[in-house]
């Protein structure tokens, strides 16, 4: 039986953590007794939401940094164990994405992008899984990767590209460092209430017609993936290793029933989540 208190004693890295789902995560886990390193390349959003932790109780600390930088990720990771004693959890959220006609993808954006989602993801992974079995620890690692892992968005080459790329490393990682203690696992979201999808939340035409789509009927906000991820690092999910968990509203479940939502999206560009 969960309780409050589930993660007490617990070191947490949560990147992407300034705003969003990470800052949700890193909420929940500090709320639920963890002492949790955020690091998000926007530090002024960063110690905002690091002060409101506190504020409320929490343990935290920050870095600001990028996480397509090594030694950024490697000095959060190392945070959390010399503040905390040990790291038992590492969750990746940091992300970014830039919306085009595949024909006008550029380099720059092609780099950019899967510099900070899938270069970011190996980083977290890799110095969390080295520190966890170095101190034998059995910890849990989980990745934010989305439903454009496996339904691609048009427009939308690099950031689905990151995604399915997000589910490969989680999938290898599992099947290696699964015998060493280490969970890895993944969620997939759907249209979050975050800066990532507020193109399509605050557009009247957009969100109708996304919502037709969403069984459920309505989008979620970061809390509804926050509740999940910390399920997956905690022990009621023991046995949980290689899983990518959809969180969706139903969304990609199957072909909704004909109408509204077959009216055409307009062009856009998100920026980040």
């Amino acid at each position: 039986m969960s309780t409050p208190a589930r993660f007490e004693g617990k070191g947490v890295v949560v990147t992407g953590a300034a705003q969003g789902i990470g800052r949700a995560v890193a909420r929940a886990f500090a709320a639920e007794g963890a002492g949790v390193v955020l690091i998000d390349n926007e530090a002024d959003v960063l110690s905002t939401t690091v002060d409101a932790i506190r504020a409320a109780g929490g343990n935290v600390e920050a870095v600001p940094g990028d996480v397509s930088r090594r030694a950024d990720v490697r000095k959060a990771v190392d945070l959390a164990v010399q503040r905390f004693g040990h790291l038992d959890a590492a969750v990746q959220v940091a992300g970014i994405a830039d919306f085009i006609p595949f024909l006008e993808v550029s380099d720059e954006s092609w780099n950019k992008i899967l510099d900070v989602n899938l270069r970011g993801t190996w980083h977290l992974v890799q110095e969390a899984g080295r520190a966890m079995i170095r101190d034998g620890i059995r910890g849990a690692i989980v990745i934010t990767a989305s439903t454009n892992a496996f339904q691609p968005e048009a427009g939308g080459l690099v950031y689905n590209t990151s995604k399915a790329g997000q589910v490969a490393v989680m999938q290898t990682a599992a099947l290696e460092l699964s015998r060493r203690g280490i969970r890895v696992n993944a969620i997939a979201p759907g249209i979050i209430n975050t800066r990532l999808s507020a193109f399509v939340i605050n557009d009247p035409v957009q969100s109708k017609v996304f919502l037709d789509r969403i069984p459920i009927g309505r989008f979620a906000e970061p809390e509804e993936m926050a509740r999940p991820i910390l399920w997956m690092c905690s022990d009621d999910a023991s046995y949980l290793s290689g899983h990518l968990m959809v969180v969706d509203g139903a969304m990609t479940a199957g072909l909704p029933e004909p109408g509204e939502m077959d009216t055409p999206l307009p062009g856009a560009v998100r920026q980040m989540e």
